[in-house]
């Protein structure tokens, strides 16, 4: 299932996390309009920052407000020097888990 049908086929609400993982910015560029028309929570997407550029001039480009894409955080995750996928993984998890413990509490 790419990103543009995810909203059609699972149900994203206010208390969804979003975590999108792919292979290109141009697959970014073409699913997450979709995902920013959803409720949900976090939309997060993984990548550098170099990419993310790439990413956000793509989303302008097709005609996305800066007030939606204000929405995605990119890069992903908690600065702890992760590494290895294990410790990346913690290191978005501690993100998530501050948003909603912390962040979405103020």
């Amino acid at each position: 299932m790419c990103k543009e049908e995810v909203p059609e086929n699972i149900s994203i609400d206010s208390n969804t996390y979003l975590i999108i993982v792919t292979n290109g910015a141009d697959r970014d560029i073409k699913g997450l309009p979709a995902l920013l028309q959803t409720d949900a929570k976090y939309i997060g997407v993984m990548g550098s920052k170099k990419r993310w550029q790439t990413t956000y001039q793509g989303l302008i480009d097709a005609g996305v407000s800066k007030e939606s894409i204000s929405r995605i955080k990119s890069p992903i995750g908690m600065d702890i020097h992760a590494e290895t996928p294990d410790e990346i993984a913690v290191s978005i998890m501690a993100e998530i888990i501050q948003r909603r413990n912390i962040n979405d509490k103020n």
